[in-house]
């Protein structure tokens, strides 16, 4: 064997030598970067699909949409700026403008052109700021025509609401015993006074005062 040609067969052993080094070396470091735990990679996500499904993005809209039922009718005073529900079996009618919205009942009626005391089951009537406190101590206290049942404080729609539920002495011109339901609800412009009295001992009380909680519960001031 010439010089030369041990030179050739040095030189295609080492280059055969390099590249069989060369391809186990990628195998390795390929077969290694396939177990790599994504969780410790920096910067990869840690959410699944389903978590994605259950947090949408900002901007999507999720708002629900408030939807009014069958069973209901909407009313709106424009005077003084609110907004009711009543069931869709009861009535409501007025002369004037600032009367809509205002009287309610299960039965058809007219308005009187003199009011004189509640000709109604439900009445709604407007409060100034100023007669707030006095008109809660009225309906909170006993007096010689109701003896007080109950009265609560509670909250709803951001609204302070006093509930205070009452029956008659039989001193007035109301019967012992009839039932009334008072809704007192605070508002910095207008308070409102929602009354459910029994007109006649037939009434079936538990509904109408029922309809009513759903009525206040309804109120929406615009």
């Amino acid at each position: 064997m010439t010089l030369a040609k041990f030179k050739q067969r040095l030189k295609i052993g080492t280059i055969a030598a390099f590249a069989i080094f060369y391809g186990v070396s990628l195998y390795s470091i390929g077969r290694h970067s396939g177990q790599v735990d994504p969780l410790k990679v920096k910067g990869a996500s840690t959410i699944n699909e389903d978590e994605k499904l259950d947090k949408p993005l900002p901007y999507a809209d999720v708002q629900s949409v408030k939807i009014i039922s069958s069973s209901v009718k909407l009313c709106s005073n424009t005077t003084l700026s609110y907004q009711i529900s009543y069931p869709n079996n009861w009535f409501t009618t007025y002369n004037k403008d600032d009367q809509n919205c205002r009287y309610f009942a299960p039965f058809s009626f007219v308005v009187p052109e003199f009011i004189e005391k509640q000709f109604v089951p439900v009445q709604v009537d407007a409060l100034t700021l100023e007669d707030w406190a006095p008109t809660v101590k009225f309906f909170e206290n006993p007096n010689e025509y109701e003896n007080v049942i109950s009265a609560q404080t509670i909250e709803f729609n951001n609204h302070l609401i006093k509930k205070i539920e009452t029956s008659a002495t039989g001193n007035g011109s109301t019967p012992r015993g009839f039932k009334q339901l008072v809704y007192l609800i605070f508002d910095n412009k207008i308070p409102l006074q929602i009354v459910y009295r029994q007109l006649d001992e037939k009434e079936d009380i538990d509904s109408a005062t029922a309809s009513l909680e759903e009525m206040v519960k309804s109120i929406q001031y615009f």
